[in-house]
C-alpha cells in the first residue's frame, strides 16, 4: 500500500478515530487521546465509572474529558486547506478508455469510467456514482465497527474479571492452607498421614480449578487478537482512497459478519471437595468440624 500523502496524513490528525471524519467539539481523555465530544459520551453511554478509551482501551475510574480548543482550530485549518487544495489524481483514468473513472459497478465491485458503463460488460449492471459508493460502504463498515468494538470490550472486561477470581483463588488457597499447616501441627505425628492426604487433594482442586481459567484465558486471548486484527484491518480499510476502499470490500464486510464466538464459560471457584479421611474414632468430631471450616 502507497504511503499516506502529507495532506492524507494531516487529515488523519484531524479525524475522530470512532466516525472517521473531522473531529467536532474535539475533547481530550487522561490517556491522551482524542475524540469528539458526542462520540465518546455515546461510547460511553450507560457507564459513570471504569471506562475504557476505545483506543488504547486504558481504563479511568471517572469520566475526565478535557476540551482541546486548539486541536479544533487546527481541524478548522484542515478542513480549508482541504477545499482549496487542487484535486492531484489525474492518473485515475480508466485503463481501457483513458478516460476518468466516475463510477462503480455493483457486481463486479470495480470502479468505471461512463464508457466502461455503456459496454455489454457493465450494462445490465447495477451502476451508482464513486461518491455514493463510498459513503455506502464507509456507513456500511463504520456499522460493522461498533459490534467488533462491543465484543472486544465484552471479552476484555469477562478477561479482567477472570484474573481477579484467579487472585482470589490463590488467596483462599493460601488461607486454607496456613490452617491447615497450623492445626495439624499439634498432631504431627498421629495425623501426619491425613494431612498429606488434605494438602494433596486441596492443591489439587486448585490446579484443576486454575487449568480450566486458564484455557479459558487463552480462549479469550485468542479471540481478543482476532478481533483486534479484524478491527485494525477495516479501520485501515475505512481510511483508504475510494480505489482501494472499494476493492474487495464486500469480503471486508463479510469477514465482519463472521466474526462471532461462542460466549466463555465462568468458571466456578467453590472449594468443596468433600474429604474422606480415616482417623481414629476418637477424632472425629474435630476432623468433621475442621472440614467444615475448609469447604465453607
Amino acid at each position: 500500500m502507497a504511503a499516506a500523502t502529507p495532506a492524507e496524513s494531516l487529515r488523519d490528525e484531524a479525524s475522530c478515530s470512532i466516525c472517521l471524519d473531522y473531529f467536532k467539539d474535539p475533547v481530550t481523555t487522561d490517556c491522551g487521546h482524542n475524540f469528539c465530544r458526542s462520540c465518546i459520551t455515546q461510547s460511553w453511554e450507560g457507564r459513570d465509572t471504569n471506562v475504557s478509551c476505545p483506543q488504547c482501551r486504558k481504563r479511568s475510574r471517572q469520566r475526565n474529558l478535557r476540551p482541546n480548543r486548539q486541536l479544533a482550530n487546527m481541524t478548522e485549518m484542515v478542513k480549508k486547506l482541504s477545499q482549496t487544495s487542487v484535486r492531484p489524481k489525474e492518473e485515475n483514468l480508466c485503463e481501457k478508455h483513458e478516460e476518468k473513472l466516475k463510477l462503480f459497478c455493483e457486481e463486479d465491485q470495480k470502479i468505471i469510467c461512463l464508457i466502461c458503463r455503456e459496454s455489454r460488460d457493465h450494462k445490465s449492471y447495477t451502476v451508482i456514482p464513486i461518491e455514493e459508493a463510498v459513503q455506502e460502504y464507509k456507513e456500511k463498515l463504520t456499522m460493522h465497527l461498533k459490534p467488533l468494538r462491543k465484543d472486544l470490550e465484552g471479552l476484555l472486561n469477562f478477561q479482567s474479571t477472570e484474573e481477579k477470581k484467579t487472585e482470589e483463588l490463590r488467596s483462599k488457597t493460601d488461607i486454607i492452607r496456613q490452617k491447615v499447616e497450623s492445626e495439624f501441627e499439634e498432631l504431627h505425628q498421629f495425623l501426619n498421614k491425613e494431612k498429606q492426604i488434605l494438602l494433596s487433594r486441596l492443591e489439587e482442586a486448585e490446579k484443576k480449578i486454575l487449568q480450566r481459567m486458564r484455557e479459558n484465558e487463552i480462549q479469550i486471548e485468542e479471540q481478543s487478537s482476532s478481533l483486534i486484527q479484524l478491527i485494525s484491518k477495516i479501520e485501515e480499510k475505512s481510511q483508504q482512497p475510494a480505489n482501494e476502499l472499494l476493492k474487495d470490500v464486500k469480503d471486508a464486510l463479510s469477514r465482519c459478519q463472521k466474526m462471532k464466538f461462542p460466549e466463555p464459560e465462568a468458571v466456578f471457584t467453590d472449594l468443596k471437595m468433600g474429604f474422606q479421611l480415616s482417623y481414629p474414632q476418637q477424632l472425629k468430631k474435630w476432623i468433621i468440624k475442621f472440614g467444615d471450616f475448609l469447604i465453607g
